[in-house]
This record gives structure tokens, C-alpha cells and sequence, in this order.
């Protein structure tokens, strides 16, 4: 019982730090913005060009508070699911045909094969499948393959996304799926998103009593999701 207790204290202590982190990093560059456009006099359209910052900036703080709102709410087992059967390969195909012209502009492709059909909430399942795919296609280097593969295996439908990473793929892959870790550093601000993505993808494979893990391969890493048919 005290075990469980202290768990729940540190979950929340971590979820604490996290969002505080993330706020203050946030409202940070509100203030300097702010000190910039007041700075000297500006003509309009340069007021116009500092607002639209101001708006980028509030909407990835929105989107980054609800991220952690769904994420609290999974972690005490709250989210609802409109589950029935979800053909996955259909999911996928999908996804594929709506990030494919984001890679054709790097010389990127991306290819589904298989086909498995799962017990699930479609809306959550494709919202899981989508993080994944965006990961892969981000930090995958120009002119390579992302390549999905599902296969049926007695109760379970598994999935593999397999992609080539660009910079270090890191030691312990576990981290990938701790909020705000980003694989790569460096390129925390040319890509989008607070870093929340995987965390969530795990939460709503957990939910849906499956499960999901990475493993490397060489200059390759596979995202393997395994989910159940019934």
C-alpha cells in the first residue's frame, strides 16, 4: 500500500516538474518577445508579424496542456474507449497516403504491407499510429524508407514501423517514450511539438491493453505494436 502511494507521490511530483518546466519555457518567450516588440517603435506590419509569434507560441502551449491533460488521465485509467473492429492495414494506407507528400519533399517513401484487424477506438488507435509515423518521418534522414508491417499472430496483431536514424540513436531507448525527450537535441527547434508524442502513443496502446517497444537495428530502429484481435 505505502508503495503504491509513494509511486503515485513521485508520478505526480514528476508530472509537476514537467509541466512547470514547460510553462515557464513558454511563458519566457512570450516576455521576450514582448520586451522585443516594445523595445522601439514599429510600423504595423512589423506588430503583425510579432502577434502571429505570440499566437504560434500560445498554440503549442495549448496543445502541449492538453497533451499532459490526456496524459494524466490515461496514467489513472481514465480514458474511454469507443472500441470495435479496426481494420489496421486500411489505418495505416490512410496515414501513409496523408504524410506522404510531407516526405516526397525530402525524398522520403513510405510503404505499408500486410493487413490485421484489431478491437480498438479507431479515433485513439490512428492518433497512436500517427505519432509514430510523424516520429519517423522527422527524424529519418532525406531519401529513405519508413516501412510498415503488420502481421497476425494467433490473438494479436503486431506492427513494425521501420525507420533509419538520423544522428545518435540513443543508448537506453526506453527514454523515447519519457515525456518532453527528444532523440535528437539539436533539432528540438526545427521540428514542432513539446517532445509529448510517444508518450502518448504508449498510453493508448496501454489502454487498449497492448503493448509497444523499440528496438535497434543497426542505423535502424523498430517501433514493434502489438495489439490484441478481440
Amino acid at each position: 500500500m505505502f508503495d503504491r502511494l509513494e509511486g503515485s507521490f513521485r508520478k505526480l511530483s514528476d508530472f509537476s516538474s514537467d509541466i512547470a518546466h514547460e510553462l515557464r519555457t513558454a511563458v519566457s518567450n512570450l516576455m521576450m518577445q514582448t520586451q522585443f516588440a516594445l523595445a522601439k517603435e514599429r510600423d504595423v506590419s512589423h506588430y503583425r508579424e510579432i502577434l502571429f509569434a505570440y499566437l504560434e507560441e500560445l498554440k503549442r502551449l495549448s496543445r502541449m496542456t492538453s497533451d499532459m491533460l490526456f496524459l494524466a488521465r490515461s496514467e489513472h485509467g481514465l480514458l474511454q474507449l469507443d472500441k470495435h473492429d479496426v481494420d489496421l492495414a486500411a489505418e495505416l494506407n490512410e496515414l501513409r497516403e496523408l504524410f506522404e507528400p510531407l516526405a516526397d519533399e525530402t525524398g522520403k517513401t513510405i510503404t505499408v504491407e500486410g493487413e490485421g484487424v484489431v478491437a480498438g477506438d479507431s479515433d485513439m488507435l490512428r492518433r497512436a499510429f500517427s505519432n509514430l509515423l510523424s516520429n519517423a518521418i522527422k527524424y529519418s534522414p532525406d531519401n529513405t524508407c519508413t516501412a510498415i508491417h503488420l502481421e497476425r499472430d494467433s490473438d494479436c496483431v503486431n506492427v513494425m514501423i521501420t525507420n533509419t536514424m538520423s544522428g545518435q540513436v540513443p543508448a537506453n531507448l526506453e527514454r523515447l517514450f519519457d515525456r518532453f525527450y527528444r532523440a535528437d537535441s539539436s533539432r528540438v527547434h526545427n521540428t514542432e511539438g513539446a517532445g509529448l508524442g510517444l508518450s502518448i502513443t504508449r498510453s493508448i496502446i496501454h489502454a487498449h491493453g497492448g503493448e509497444l517497444s523499440a528496438e535497434q537495428q543497426g542505423r535502424e530502429i523498430v517501433f514493434s505494436v502489438r495489439l490484441l484481435m478481440d
